[in-house]
């Protein structure tokens, strides 16, 4: 199965390419990094939409974004656990000036970054395209640029980056809603390549300081997630929900300050949908955990 889903990113990525692109040429190989919104301003309504392009690429085209009125939906109807997992999961730490940027994107796939997620979803891939989305406040420069053609074997290198913090930034990490859901029934021991179909939804907040705290709680107090799954577990969807957590319902700038900021001492089980509803397709049955708080 070859998806091509480097080369339908770059494609989908191309959308942007006239709005701010730097083009190096390293060793005879093209790299287009993608500007939106880590040194240009850019405008509320091109924000939104060059969001849910981001958003879409680091799904490998693989998932649908939407905005319609004040909730952010994500749907995702094929090949979730490539889309979730190999794709959007920030899961590759890239050094830019000696500082470590996160990764998402396709570009993942190619690269094997992290290997152990990567053989566990099972997928692969070769490109000569490869599409990365990053969450940066400094753009890749030139030796950056060469260590990820180095890693991913690509010859077209396209990085779409942008700040956490914008709304650019604040529209991807609320897109991680379905990510975030299939993530947490991978560490919890559930085969996720058992998922067939995936949705998710979660409020939309607004930009500000504190964006951040708020999109966390967004996501672990008032999101949604449901999936189409076979070999299902009953006794899965009450531990791979938010609620299953011991710090759930403190507010997550509470969480991350007595982890003294940083996100790997924080209880991972908190990184979960606030609902989960599994339709059993074996089984016809539908399973449901968790609750809204408003």
């Amino acid at each position: 199965m070859d998806l091509e889903l480097n080369q339908k990113t770059c494609r989908l990525l191309s959308k942007a390419r006239n709005y701010s692109a730097i083009e190096y040429e390293i060793d005879g190989k093209n790299v287009a990094v993608l500007d939106l919104g880590v040194e240009t301003v850019i405008g509320k309504e091109t924000a939104q939409e060059l969001g849910i392009l981001a958003a879409e690429a680091s799904t490998g085209t693989l998932g649908k974004v939407k905005m319609e009125k004040d909730t952010l939906t994500v749907e995702i109807p094929n090949h979730p656990a490539v889309a979730a997992l190999s794709c959007q999961l920030a899961g590759w730490a890239i050094e830019i000036q000696g500082k470590k940027k996160l990764g998402s994107g396709p570009a993942r796939i190619l690269a094997r970054k992290p290997g152990k997620i990567i053989d566990a979803v099972g997928y692969a891939e070769s490109s000569p395209d490869a599409a990365l989305v990053l969450e940066t406040d400094i753009l890749p420069e030139r030796e950056a640029c060469r260590q990820i053609l180095e890693s991913t074997q690509a010859s077209n290198l396209v990085i779409a980056a942008f700040r956490d913090g914008t709304m650019v930034g604040l529209i991807n990490v609320l897109a991680r809603i379905v990510e975030v859901g299939i993530y947490r029934l991978h560490n919890i021991g559930y085969d996720v390549k058992n998922i067939s179909s995936a949705t998710g939804s979660v409020p939309m907040i607004a930009q500000s300081p504190e964006a951040m705290y708020e999109a966390n709680d967004a996501i672990i107090y008032r999101g949604k997630v449901a999936l189409e799954a076979k070999s299902w577990h009953a006794q899965l969807a009450k531990k791979a929900v938010s609620e299953s957590s011991p710090s759930y319902g403190k507010p997550f700038k509470e969480i991350y300050r007595e982890a003294g900021g940083d996100f790997y001492k924080i209880d991972p089980a908190i990184f979960a949908p606030a609902e989960l509803e599994v339709t059993d397709l074996e089984a016809g049955l539908r399973y449901r955990a968790g609750r809204i708080r408003k």
